[in-house]
């Protein structure tokens, strides 16, 4: 992708105060207006199969050259690779053309073949014979990339585990790995390969480190049926599993998990051009509830993120934004659009549409401890911690 420099001439605002006529005026503003209903859904709104619409991106993975840098440690005999992500359908999403026009992201081989054959062809200088095997269990391997004023940022989300053998078919834990990697450049579409195989490096550099052994991060042992369950064992709850689910507000990210809803009735309020939701006891006292995880109604689910509900759903083993990929188009269209004709108001509009029920509205990550700036744009939801991920 290749940015675009916009020259925006910004006018002078004028703020138009209107003040009372005599100075003991003393009037009240109502405001009658209602917001729009979050889960009443329109009969235009229709669900697009994003693979099926739009044109997707592959990323190669190119082979390693370990002649620079040959991690040093643990003596193996190879290693087997685990697909165990909680979407395997792609890698995330990328940005195209000279309007940054958002595109998904997939291997250019069967998801768990794209990772098996890189490790194969880069790492096998390394084996030796009658070494110990080691086992990557990969979790999760997400990328995005997001565009600033001048620049660009790639991203790589990396969480895996590695088991080594113990020579009787039989392995214990060796380490684990949970990082986010940032690459930056003016065109980083081309750098999302080396960012995965910085992430891939860093997983062999951890596994093969001289105190790995003593870590003691688990004293299980494991066979290899054990290592697979152990990798599917984040999927196991009821949020995921269940076929149907119990409506109401979660207050917490472990009553959603859980299926467990603490106000199962979901009652709220339009009025104000505000969508407010509220118990009521058996006296008839109503409560509001202003604060929430989220909420579950007609077969929608909504996260609050701040003011806004962000309109979320199950994908396989994941959780993501419904509509990730047209609502990242629409946005960008709608900000180039406004750039062009509307005005800086005007993008502003657009990039806020949809009012309270954040049609349009991508929320950002903001639960990474050493990226203060220029995080990235969400694409779904952690199943371990209930955050914005990538």
């Amino acid at each position: 992708m290749k940015i675009v420099c916009w020259s925006l001439l910004l006018g002078t605002l004028i703020t138009t105060i209107a003040h009372a006529q005599y100075a003991d005026d003393n009037v009240t503003i109502r405001d009658n207006r209602k917001a729009k209903d979050p889960f009443k859904v329109s009969k235009k709104v229709k669900k697009i199969d994003s693979s099926s619409v739009y044109e997707s991106r592959t990323i190669p993975l190119k082979g390693f050259d370990l002649s620079a840098k040959v991690p040093t440690g643990l003596d193996i005999s190879d290693i087997q690779v685990i697909n165990a992500v909680s979407d395997s359908s792609l890698l995330g999403y990328v940005q195209s053309s000279i309007f940054n026009i958002c595109e998904e992201a997939i291997p250019d081989k069967p998801y768990t073949l794209y990772l098996q054959s890189y490790v194969d062809r880069s790492y096998r200088p390394i084996y030796k014979k009658d070494a110990i095997p080691l086992v990557w269990v990969i979790q999760e391997l997400r990328i995005g990339e997001r565009t600033f004023g001048m620049s660009e940022k790639g991203y790589l989300h990396l969480k895996a585990m590695a088991f080594v053998g113990n020579g009787n078919g039989t392995f214990k834990r060796l380490t684990q790995l949970d990082t986010i990697l940032v690459r930056g450049g003016m065109d980083v579409t081309h750098k999302h390969d080396e960012n995965i195989r910085d992430g891939l490096h860093i997983l062999l550099e951890r596994s093969l480190a001289k105190d790995v052994l003593l870590q003691k991060i688990d004293s299980s042992v494991y066979t290899m049926s054990a290592i697979r369950e152990e990798a599917l064992k984040r999927y196991q709850k009821p949020a995921l599993q269940s076929q149907e689910h119990i409506e109401g507000i979660y207050l917490t990210f472990e009553e959603f998990i859980n299926d467990q809803p603490s106000v199962k009735n979901v009652t709220y309020s339009l009025e104000h051009n505000t969508v407010r939701f509220f118990y009521t006891d058996s006296s008839g006292k109503k409560s509001f509830i202003d604060k929430f995880w989220g909420v579950r109604k007609n077969g929608l689910l909504l996260k609050q993120y701040y003011d806004l509900l962000i309109p979320i759903e199950q994908k396989q083993n994941s959780i993501v934004l419904t509509n990730y990929l047209p609502l990242a188009r629409s946005k960008n269209n709608a900000t180039l659009l406004a750039i062009l004709g509307g005005g800086l108001g005007g993008a502003i509009v657009g990039a806020a549409m949809g009012g309270q029920t954040a049609v349009g509205t991508l929320p950002i990550v903001e639960n990474i401890p050493y990226i203060k700036k220029k995080a990235p744009i969400a694409t779904g939801v952690d199943i371990e911690t209930g955050e914005f991920t990538l």
